[in-house]
Formats: structure tokens, C-alpha cells, sequence
């Protein structure tokens, strides 16, 4: 019987004693596999931060963009309802629109931004008072909470918590001004975010112009020859595109909606600087749950300080003032004495320190932080089970600490705010690559 040598193992053809063996050809084979991947992942890391880099380094000039594109979007939708709606060409509806949304822009910022400019200035100036009056009412906090317990060891590491923030404390604004300055330095700086966001309505009038007929032909500029394969990549881009439109038209209208409740609700309640705080929340607010931390903190630390502020003044004939309760007495500078919560007394009872803008139903300092925190997570409440999912809806599929830990992550990698801005859709974009290259072919081999 002849054998075929192909049907040979090749084991049998060699001599007894040769190395190296089939084993070791295993072994041999999997440590190149392993470092060939090693070496990949490494380069690709590399090339990922290298990108980061560049990106952050351009970010003056990519976020205009970025803005320019996102206003497109939401537009898109009301220049198609006009055409339909009243039978207009595409180049009036799209003229309405753009000229409409450029004015609306300039009247809100006549209306909200310069107010908010001046409040922000203001805000600047007094820093360091605020910064003074947190620290001086949270000595008071923990000093009340010493005379009602005995807090043991605790009270040694409290109060080398004060000093820390007497001493360090006037620095943070200070320091939380070069962060921010360092975020939107770029390849021309900061001048170079003034012009780029003067450019946004050239942009935008070339985005909308053009936006049919990039539409209908972006996928011929891709480098690909007609196959099956480009075929795909047509179709993967597509989806992910999708994804992007839902996120970011819901998202900024969402934003929008939160910015103006929180500017009403804490102007409801006598809190500075509502209107650049909900300003800031609706600009923050395309950043899921970490824009309402960033704008909820400050909006924390400014009730503190404005609601426990403190004034001596003289104390009306016939007023018995008591610590903790309401009396007349007239501030210095004003022409008449009005009801306030007394703080202090001085020892002749003539003089009393009282809170000027505490509500004299309200004599507990620290209620007025935990009610302006009690907004916020209303707020978020209601955003969550009202706005968001009416509006945005389960759009990008993302668990919110999956949301959370992507906005880190893109925000260290691509350089800030172009990171947080762009981290959900990148997030959804990789899950759509997963789902559809990764977890559907598991699932449709075990079938």
C-alpha cells in the first residue's frame, strides 16, 4: 500500500531527537503572536495620544467647527418642515432659517450674554469675599457642631481642614483660571477661539448650503474602490451618523430646557448670578451629568456665601434682639431699620450682627445650600424621567456610569472641552463597531 506523502505528519518525517519539536513550534508561534499584538497595542496607544495632542492642540480651531456642525444639525430638521409644510425651495427655507437662527443669537446675546458678562465681572471681583465668607461660615458649622458633640479626633483633623482652606483657599480661582486657560490655549490661543467662534456663521451658512449634497456624495470621496467592502463602511458610517444626529439634537434642546429652569428657580429664590448660571448650565449641559456637577458645586458655594453674609447695625428702640431670632435693626447705609436674623450681639445690646439676605422664616444658614441643591437634583430628576427620554430618548444606549467614565476618559485623551463634547458620540460610534464586527458575529457562530 502506497502512501501519500501529503497525508504525512510532518512529526513522522522528522528523526528522533529533532528540534525544535511540535510543542515548541506552538509555543514559538504564540510568543511572536503575543509580541506582534504587544508591539500593536503599543504603537497604537502612541498613536492615539499623539492624535490627542494634535487635537488638543487645535481645539481653537476644531470647536468652532464642531459648534457649527451641531447648530446644522438642529437645523436641518425645521428647513425640510418648511419645505414640506409650504412648498419652498430649499435655498429660501434654508435662508429663513439661517437668518432667523443668526438674529434670535444676537438678541439673546444682547438679552442674557451682556447681563451675564456683567454678572461674571462682578462675580470675578468679589471672589476672594465669597472665598472668605464660605470659610468663615464653615468654622461656624463645624464650631456648632462641636458644641453639640463631642467629635473627639475628629476636631484636630477638622480644624487642620480650615487652615487649608484659609491659606489656600484665595489660590483655587486663581489656579481654576489657569486650568481654563491652559484648556483653551491652542495653536493660535485664545484669540484664536474668538475668531473661530466669529467664523461659526460662515460655517454653518456652508453647512447648510452644502448640507444636501454632502448628504447624497460624501461616500464617493471615500478612498475606496466600489466593492462589497466599501459597501459596509458606508453603511457603519451611516449608522454611527445617525447616532450623532439623535445625541446632539436632543441633547442641546435638553440642555437648553435645564439652563432656563435653573436660571428661573434660583432667581425665584433670590440667588446672584442665577441668569450666568444657567447660562453656563445650558453651554455645559451637552456634557451628560458632569456639566450639572460643574455648574451645581459653584451655584452651591454662592448661596453660602451670599445667604450667610453678616452686617452690624444699630438695633431699634423697643426691639429685644436674641441670637437666632428676628429683630429690627437699621444697617449702615440704609435709611431705614428692617426685620433680620440677629448672629451676634454686642455686649451693651445696642449693636447687633444680623444676616442681610437670609428669609427671616429661615434662620438656618446651612438650609439654603440644601435647598439650591435640592433644585439641581429635581432638576436631574426631572431630566432624567421627563426631558431627556421624550426628547433624546434612549438615543446612544449608553449606561450612565459607562456616559460618566467615557467623558473622563475622552476629556484626558483628546484635550478637554473637544473631548467632553465628542465623548458620547465616540462612545456610541465604538459600540456600534462592537455590535456589529464583534457581538453579533459571536452570537451568529454559536447559532
Amino acid at each position: 500500500m502506497e502512501i501519500d506523502p501529503s497525508e504525512t505528519k510532518l512529526s513522522d518525517t522528522k528523526p528522533e531527537g529533532f528540534y525544535p519539536s511540535a510543542f515548541q513550534r506552538r509555543m514559538l508561534w504564540a510568543s511572536i503572536t503575543a509580541l506582534s499584538l504587544a508591539i500593536i497595542a503599543v504603537l497604537g496607544v502612541k498613536l492615539v495620544a499623539i492624535t490627542g495632542q494634535v487635537l488638543g492642540y487645535l481645539q481653537p480651531i476644531l470647536v468652532p467647527i464642531a459648534v457649527a456642525g451641531i447648530a446644522a444639525y438642529l437645523m436641518e430638521p425645521v428647513i425640510v418642515w418648511l419645505m414640506q409644510r409650504w412648498s419652498w425651495s430649499r435655498q429660501k427655507a434654508m435662508m429663513t432659517v439661517y437668518v432667523s437662527f443668526i438674529g434670535g443669537v444676537t438678541l439673546l446675546f444682547v438679552w442674557v450674554a451682556v447681563p451675564t458678562i456683567g454678572q461674571a465681572q462682578e462675580f470675578y471681583e468679589r471672589k476672594d469675599a465669597y472665598i472668605s465668607q464660605v470659610t468663615e461660615l464653615t468654622q461656624r458649622g463645624i464650631a456648632s457642631l462641636k458644641n453639640r458633640f463631642d467629635p473627639g479626633a475628629v476636631e484636630e483633623y477638622a480644624q487642620r481642614g480650615i487652615e487649608w482652606i484659609s491659606q489656600e483657599g484665595p489660590k483655587l480661582a486663581g489656579n481654576a483660571g489657569l486650568w481654563v486657560w491652559q484648556r483653551i490655549s491652542g495653536a493660535v490661543g485664545f484669540f484664536g477661539y474668538l475668531l473661530g467662534f466669529l467664523l461659526v456663521p460662515v460655517y454653518l451658512y456652508y453647512f447648510l448650503l452644502n448640507g444636501p449634497k454632502i448628504t447624497r456624495s460624501w461616500s464617493d470621496y471615500l478612498p475606496l474602490r466600489a466593492s462589497r467592502f466599501k459597501d459596509e463602511v458606508v453603511e457603519t458610517l451611516t449608522e454611527i451618523n445617525g447616532y450623532l444626529i439623535s445625541f446632539f439634537r436632543g441633547q442641546m434642546v435638553v440642555s437648553l430646557i435645564d439652563g432656563a429652569l435653573i436660571a428661573i428657580a434660583l432667581s425665584l429664590i433670590g440667588l446672584p448670578y442665577a441668569l450666568l448660571i444657567g447660562v453656563f448650565l445650558a453651554l455645559l449641559g451637552l456634557i451628560p451629568y458632569i456639566g450639572n456637577l460643574m455648574v451645581m458645586i459653584p451655584a452651591v458655594l454662592i448661596s453660602i456665601a451670599h445667604f450667610g453674609a453678616t452686617a452690624w447695625g444699630e438695633v431699634q428702640a423697643g426691639s429685644s434682639p436674641v441670637v437666632g431670632e428676628v429683630a429690627r435693626v437699621m444697617i449702615s447705609g440704609n435709611r431705614k431699620a428692617e426685620s433680620y436674623i440677629v448672629t451676634q450681639l454686642a455686649n451693651d445690646g445696642a449693636r447687633a450682627e444680623v444676616l442681610i439676605n437670609a428669609w427671616s422664616w429661615l434662620p438656618n444658614v446651612w438650609m439654603y445650600p440644601v435647598i439650591v441643591l435640592g433644585l439641581f437634583i429635581v432638576l436631574q430628576q426631572v431630566n432624567g424621567l421627563v426631558t431627556a427620554p421624550r426628547i433624546v430618548g434612549d438615543s446612544v444606549g449608553l449606561h450612565p456610569l459607562t456616559v460618566i467614565f467615557a467623558i473622563i476618559f475622552w476629556s484626558f485623551l483628546l484635550g478637554g472641552l473637544l473631548g467632553a463634547i465628542l465623548a458620547v458620540p465616540l462612545t456610541a460610534a465604538i459600540k456600534v463597531l462592537f455590535r456589529r464586527y464583534v457581538w453579533e458575529t459571536r452570537l451568529a457562530a454559536r447559532e
